[in-house]
């Protein structure tokens, strides 16, 4: 089932106003071009240190209309059609094989999901036999992808309209927090979105796959925030064009060791996605 979509209208925006909702063809096929970037630093003892470059990974998905209806829900199916490698100058090479491994299942999975006024979803048919770190990892880059359906209040809006909703993490670190849209523009069938995404967890063990003591010692506090600027088409299921920058930083502690160890990890993602092949 979706997942609720809590939205309250702060403010309607100006005139013109217009209720927004996505109505693609039915049966109508949409493909899309998204790059995945991210750095990592490490802090640490007062002095900063950046990891070694990460491969950007380009991904092509195809997604069809199976059914919408009169309210806007919209089912589709969902397939990842191609998955490039984009490896940056001194990426190490051992880190490039095992990123190479990790993607070789992408090409041709496939999916099932829903998108509409009370939420969206999107389910990924994964093997039984696939490594729960990367099975994690997968189900969390579906998460990612939840934008896709009606990011718009029920209300009818105009430009300058804002928009909330409250944010419940999934995943190794939950969190909670809020997302504030900005209605920027709207022209015809294409609306122009701003939203801004920030969300904390609560004080908590070290998730077991990213300890580095045996004795459960470790704590942390992970902070996020999203920026994105998003461009839809009305007559479309995922949008025409996408920028999000994601800036996350965990700080971790263990307070058993003498002095006490404090380590902050710094993650900067950005995600770039285009309708059509790029």
């Amino acid at each position: 089932m979706p997942w609720s979509l809590p939205m309250t209208l702060v403010s309607q925006g100006r005139e013109p106003r217009r209720s927004l909702v996505l109505r693609p063809a039915l049966g109508s096929k949409q493909t899309v071009t998204a790059v995945f970037s991210s750095t990592v630093s490490v802090e640490t003892g007062g002095q900063s240190k950046p990891a070694p470059p990460l491969p950007a990974t380009k991904m092509t998905f195809i997604s069809q209309v199976q059914s919408i209806t009169p309210e806007g829900e919209i089912r589709y199916d969902f397939t990842i059609d191609a998955v490039e490698l984009l490896v940056q100058t001194a990426t190490p090479a051992k880190m490039i094989e095992e990123v190479k491994s990790s993607l070789g299942i992408l090409p041709g999975l496939q999916g099932k999901g829903a998108a509409g006024r009370d939420g969206s979803f999107l389910d990924l048919d994964l093997p039984a036999n696939l490594p729960a770190n990367r099975r994690a990892e997968l189900i969390e880059l579906a998460a990612s992808l939840r934008f896709v359906g009606s990011p718009f209040p029920r209300e009818p809006v105009g430009p300058g309209a804002r928009w909330e909703e409250p944010i419940y993490g999934q995943g190794p670190v939950p969190s909670t927090g809020s997302a504030n849209f900005e209605l920027v523009s709207f022209d015809g069938q294409q609306v122009l979105t701003r939203v801004l995404v920030q969300q904390t967890s609560r004080p908590q063990a070290v998730p077991l796959e990213y300890q580095t003591r045996g004795d459960g010692a470790e704590r942390m506090v992970v902070r996020s925030q999203t920026k994105a600027e998003t461009l839809f088409g009305l007559d479309r299921l995922w949008p025409i064009h996408s920028e999000l920058e994601t800036r996350t930083q965990a700080d971790l502690a263990s307070e058993k060791e003498e002095p006490p160890r404090r380590l902050r990890v710094i993650t900067l993602t950005k995600v770039r996605m285009m309708e059509g092949k790029a």
